[in-house]
């Protein structure tokens, strides 16, 4: 298979994303490009990034996670860009599922599937506690059971990881900056990329990523932020729930 350009942001979770890479180099089935970028860059980054096998930006203050993922795709020479969380660590078999669809159509995108310790949603695969934090992080027995959690369908979906074309990323743009920190920019990539043609959300049943879920929204509770949810109707004309549920029926089975 060809190799991907993974863009990571983060913000100050230099012991989770150094679980992160330790997947990728891990359980990849090719030698992908890496590319992380730092917001509030400091010298435990710099030191982190040391003798790492990436390409990385950076910036002293907190872009959020739209402005980081777009710096760092505007960093990626091959094909393809996936967008991953510092939170996750991927499992073997992650990269070569998502392979698989590539070239069955054109304006595509490609999740993969979680798993968390919480309860089990159509597009997460729950209670499955193997940590809470890279501390606790049961890796050896998560890598001894992870082909027993796989899912033997597809869903529709739009969360991350997420997997698109580098020509499909630069016709739409990618993120929007204007949500800040980051809530809401998800649901208007997957807008942008409906509006621009795409009809295939595919969550990719046998592609697993262990989620630490929420280790950097949490941090974020200031009132004055913008409202995301009222942004995204007055630029698209319709809230995000009725654009899952009623356009492209986010979270339903694909059949094979």
């Amino acid at each position: 298979m060809k190799p991907f350009s993974i863009v990571i942001p983060t913000w100050k979770n230099i012991e989770y994303l150094d679980l992160t890479y330790r997947g990728l180099m891990r359980n990849s089935a090719a030698e992908h490009e890496i590319i992380v970028f730092f917001n509030e860059y400091d010298k435990s980054c710099k030191d982190w990034a040391r003798n790492k096998n990436i390409l990385f930006d950076w910036s002293e203050q907190n872009t959020g996670v739209c402005e980081a993922v777009n710096r760092g795709a505007r960093m990626a020479t091959l094909d393809h860009i996936c967008y991953m969380n510092d939170d996750m660590y991927p499992l073997p078999g992650w990269d070569t599922a998502l392979a698989e669809y590539l070239g069955h159509a054109d304006r595509l995108w490609l999740s993969g599937t979680a798993i968390e310790s919480g309860n089990s949603t159509p597009c997460y695969i729950g209670n499955q506690d193997y940590g809470n934090n890279p501390a606790d992080f049961d890796e050896e027995r998560i890598l001894r059971e992870y082909r027993t959690l796989i899912r033997p369908y597809n869903i529709v979906s739009t969360w991350t990881p997420v997997l698109l074309s580098r020509n499909d990323w630069d016709a739409i743009g990618g993120f929007d900056e204007n949500y800040f920190p980051g809530f809401g920019s998800d649901p208007d990539l997957a807008m942008k990329m409906y509006r621009y043609g795409c009809r295939h959300f595919i969550g990719v049943g046998s592609s697993l990523v262990y989620h630490f879920a929420k280790q950097t929204t949490v941090r974020f509770a200031d009132s004055s932020m913008m409202d995301p949810g009222k942004y995204f109707r007055q630029k698209w004309g319709i809230s995000w729930k009725k654009f899952f549920r009623r356009v492209i029926h986010r979270d339903r089975k694909l059949i094979p």
